[in-house]
């Protein structure tokens, strides 16, 4: 399994996410606790009040993408609980156990996967820590996927590495990694801001006096062991050649050229099986 964690500041921008695939009729609601799960705009409420019980914590919204080996897709298809039992042995292993959470399966990809979306602020009031959370989280990946005979992801090795490596660095892969992935998915501008903003990322174009984009830069805030909050800003160029603002652009335009493609041949595909269907009941 693979865990990816997000900490971020509004449950309506993550809520949102997870849930609009349950509105597409492309997900599903494992589990929850503390929050009312069948309306978004009552969940918001449930999470927003809560932190409000711990107003100096700006960053309460916990959100967690965990990826399964598709060698599992056959044992995850036989016993559907089985996810339900991995959600559980994570929140608790996390500390996440003690305060609100939603369980969302999201059935948006080829590989089986569920989001978890919880509140930093326990029931008691108390802050769960997310100190070293990819480290805490990679070890409790590998001791339930012992648990439970699940087939691990060989990249992983090559993510846990990072732990490693200096800080800044560390910050710097993630956030390029996570650049690139919301950056394949976006097809204008604006898209890609909220992508990112799902994950803690916000972006700032650099222009020039005629209004001329000249640079972009991307930002994230981050905490240290005593809970105090920092800034993280690196330019396109230093994360990675392929994201400066010129070849941001251009891969948002291929992106959007494929995504019009595809709608295009989707929909004469559509009218050929319509015409075929008329043909056969006449």
């Amino acid at each position: 399994m693979i865990a990816k964690t997000s900490i971020g500041r509004s449950f309506k921008g993550c809520c949102g996410y997870v849930m609009q695939k349950v509105e597409l009729g492309k997900g599903q609601i494992l589990m929850s606790q503390g929050v009312r799960d069948y309306d978004t705009r009552s969940m918001v409420a449930d999470f927003t009040r809560q932190a409000s019980m711990n107003p100096d914590l700006s960053r309460s919204v916990w959100h967690t993408a965990i990826s399964f080996n598709p060698q599992d897709e056959a044992r995850l298809a036989a016993k559907p609980e089985l996810m339900k039992e991995v959600a559980s042995e994570y929140l608790k292993g996390m500390g996440l156990d003690q305060s609100q959470y939603v369980v969302v399966r999201h059935y948006d990809t080829d590989h089986s996967h569920f989001h978890i979306v919880a509140n930093r602020v326990a029931d008691n009031g108390h802050t769960i820590s997310d100190s070293h959370n990819f480290s805490r989280s990679e070890t409790l990946l590998r001791q339930i996927e012992q648990k439970y005979d699940l087939t691990p992801m060989i990249e992983l090795s090559k993510r846990m590495s990072l732990e490693r490596v200096p800080e800044l660095d560390r910050y710097r892969i993630e956030m390029r990694e996570q650049v690139q992935a919301s950056l394949s998915r976006s097809t204008n501008g604006q898209e890609l801001r909220e992508d990112l903003a799902r994950h803690g990322i916000s972006l700032a174009i650099n222009r020039d006096q005629t209004g001329q984009a000249r640079g972009i830069h991307f930002e994230m805030k981050v905490q240290d062991e005593g809970e105090k909050e920092r800034s993280i800003s690196f330019k396109g160029s230093k994360l990675h050649q392929s994201l400066s603002v010129g070849r941001i652009q251009e891969q948002l335009s291929i992106n959007l050229e494929r995504k019009l493609a595809l709608e295009a041949s989707q929909k004469l595909e559509y009218k050929q099986d319509l015409k075929r269907g008329l043909g056969h009941s006449m």
